[in-house]
Protein backbone atom coordinates (compact mmCIF):
# COMPACT_ATOMS: atom_id res chain seq x y z
CA UNK A 1 0.00 0.00 0.00
CA UNK A 2 1.21 3.47 -0.82
CA UNK A 3 1.89 5.78 2.27
CA UNK A 4 0.13 9.12 2.79
CA UNK A 5 3.21 11.20 2.27
CA UNK A 6 4.16 9.56 -1.24
CA UNK A 7 0.43 9.91 -2.48
CA UNK A 8 1.02 13.53 -1.39
CA UNK A 9 4.01 13.62 -3.54
CA UNK A 10 2.23 12.07 -6.24
CA UNK A 11 -0.57 14.10 -6.30
CA UNK A 12 1.75 17.34 -6.25
CA UNK A 13 4.07 15.89 -8.72
CA UNK A 14 0.60 15.82 -11.13
CA UNK A 15 -0.95 18.55 -10.17
CA UNK A 16 2.85 21.18 -10.86
CA UNK A 17 2.97 19.97 -14.32
CA UNK A 18 0.12 21.27 -16.06
CA UNK A 19 -0.35 24.45 -13.84
CA UNK A 20 3.44 25.66 -14.41
CA UNK A 21 3.67 24.04 -18.16
CA UNK A 22 5.99 26.34 -20.54
CA UNK A 23 3.60 27.85 -22.94
CA UNK A 24 3.03 26.51 -26.62
CA UNK A 25 4.50 28.49 -29.71
CA UNK A 26 3.38 27.98 -33.21
CA UNK A 27 5.23 29.45 -36.49
CA UNK A 28 5.18 28.76 -39.86
CA UNK A 29 9.28 28.53 -41.26
CA UNK A 30 10.35 30.15 -44.62
CA UNK A 31 9.56 26.35 -46.61
CA UNK A 32 6.09 26.98 -45.41
CA UNK A 33 6.16 24.53 -42.44
CA UNK A 34 4.31 24.15 -39.16
CA UNK A 35 6.06 23.98 -36.63
CA UNK A 36 4.75 23.59 -32.78
CA UNK A 37 6.89 23.76 -29.83
CA UNK A 38 7.75 24.47 -26.19
CA UNK A 39 10.85 26.50 -27.14
CA UNK A 40 10.85 29.83 -28.83
CA UNK A 41 10.96 30.47 -32.22
CA UNK A 42 14.76 31.21 -34.33
CA UNK A 43 15.43 35.20 -34.37
CA UNK A 44 13.52 37.04 -37.16
CA UNK A 45 10.14 34.56 -37.23
CA UNK A 46 6.59 35.50 -36.22
CA UNK A 47 4.94 33.13 -33.44
CA UNK A 48 2.17 33.04 -31.76
CA UNK A 49 1.71 31.76 -28.28
CA UNK A 50 -1.02 29.25 -27.55
CA UNK A 51 -2.78 29.86 -24.82
CA UNK A 52 -4.52 26.47 -22.72
CA UNK A 53 -7.73 27.11 -21.39
CA UNK A 54 -8.17 26.56 -17.82
CA UNK A 55 -9.33 23.51 -16.25
CA UNK A 56 -12.66 23.73 -15.28
CA UNK A 57 -13.84 24.52 -11.96
CA UNK A 58 -15.71 21.95 -9.40
CA UNK A 59 -18.95 24.08 -10.07
CA UNK A 60 -18.63 23.65 -13.95
CA UNK A 61 -18.51 20.15 -13.58
CA UNK A 62 -21.49 19.74 -11.60
CA UNK A 63 -23.17 22.20 -13.99
CA UNK A 64 -21.90 19.53 -16.68
CA UNK A 65 -23.09 16.24 -14.70
CA UNK A 66 -26.83 17.45 -13.82
CA UNK A 67 -27.08 18.42 -17.91
CA UNK A 68 -25.97 15.15 -18.47
CA UNK A 69 -28.47 13.68 -16.44
CA UNK A 70 -30.95 15.88 -17.61
CA UNK A 71 -30.30 14.89 -20.98
CA UNK A 72 -30.11 11.39 -20.48
CA UNK A 73 -34.00 11.44 -18.65
CA UNK A 74 -35.24 13.39 -21.89
CA UNK A 75 -33.35 11.25 -24.14
CA UNK A 76 -35.08 7.82 -22.58
CA UNK A 77 -38.58 9.97 -22.82
CA UNK A 78 -38.09 10.72 -26.14
CA UNK A 79 -37.10 6.99 -26.61
CA UNK A 80 -40.21 5.38 -25.08
CA UNK A 81 -42.61 8.20 -26.80
CA UNK A 82 -40.95 6.83 -30.60
CA UNK A 83 -41.45 2.87 -29.59
CA UNK A 84 -45.23 3.75 -28.52
CA UNK A 85 -45.70 5.67 -31.81
CA UNK A 86 -44.33 2.94 -34.08
CA UNK A 87 -45.98 0.21 -31.95
CA UNK A 88 -49.21 2.55 -32.86
CA UNK A 89 -48.46 2.98 -36.78
CA UNK A 90 -47.31 -0.95 -37.17
CA UNK A 91 -50.89 -1.42 -35.63
CA UNK A 92 -52.84 0.90 -38.33
CA UNK A 93 -50.67 -0.63 -41.20
CA UNK A 94 -51.74 -4.40 -39.87
CA UNK A 95 -55.82 -2.95 -39.98
CA UNK A 96 -55.43 -1.63 -43.54
CA UNK A 97 -53.66 -4.87 -44.10
CA UNK A 98 -56.51 -7.18 -42.77
CA UNK A 99 -59.16 -4.13 -44.77
CA UNK A 100 -57.70 -4.78 -47.85
CA UNK A 101 -57.88 -6.85 -50.76
CA UNK A 102 -54.98 -9.06 -50.88
CA UNK A 103 -52.42 -7.76 -53.81
CA UNK A 104 -52.48 -10.00 -56.88
CA UNK A 105 -50.13 -12.25 -57.02
CA UNK A 106 -47.15 -11.79 -58.95
CA UNK A 107 -45.09 -14.80 -60.46
CA UNK A 108 -41.53 -13.35 -60.73
CA UNK A 109 -40.48 -16.99 -63.03
CA UNK A 110 -42.14 -16.93 -66.31
CA UNK A 111 -44.48 -19.86 -67.17
CA UNK A 112 -44.03 -21.69 -70.36
CA UNK A 113 -47.38 -22.32 -72.29
CA UNK A 114 -46.81 -23.88 -75.34
CA UNK A 115 -47.54 -21.84 -78.59
CA UNK A 116 -49.96 -23.72 -81.90
CA UNK A 117 -47.80 -24.35 -84.32
CA UNK A 118 -48.35 -22.39 -87.62
CA UNK A 119 -49.20 -24.66 -90.79
CA UNK A 120 -49.00 -22.63 -93.80
CA UNK A 121 -51.89 -23.47 -96.60
CA UNK A 122 -50.85 -26.44 -99.54
CA UNK A 123 -51.32 -25.20 -102.64
CA UNK A 124 -50.72 -27.15 -105.26
CA UNK A 125 -48.05 -26.16 -108.15
CA UNK A 126 -50.02 -24.52 -111.47
CA UNK A 127 -50.84 -26.85 -114.41
CA UNK A 128 -51.45 -29.79 -112.97
CA UNK A 129 -54.44 -30.52 -111.56
CA UNK A 130 -54.79 -34.43 -110.89
CA UNK A 131 -58.74 -33.84 -110.28
CA UNK A 132 -59.42 -33.58 -114.04
CA UNK A 133 -58.73 -35.80 -116.87
CA UNK A 134 -55.89 -35.09 -119.17
CA UNK A 135 -57.06 -34.16 -122.59
CA UNK A 136 -55.11 -36.47 -124.90
CA UNK A 137 -56.25 -40.29 -124.89
CA UNK A 138 -53.52 -42.79 -123.92
CA UNK A 139 -51.96 -44.43 -126.97
CA UNK A 140 -53.33 -47.70 -127.51
CA UNK A 141 -50.96 -50.33 -128.34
Amino acid sequence: MISSNTFLLIFVGLAWQPAYAAPLYKWVDRAGNVTYSSLPPPAGIQAVEIRVPPHPTLEEIRQAEERAKRMGVQASELEEQRRKQEAAEAEEARIRALQSPPAPVVIEKPVYLPQPIYYPPVRKPPGRHHDKRPDRQPREK
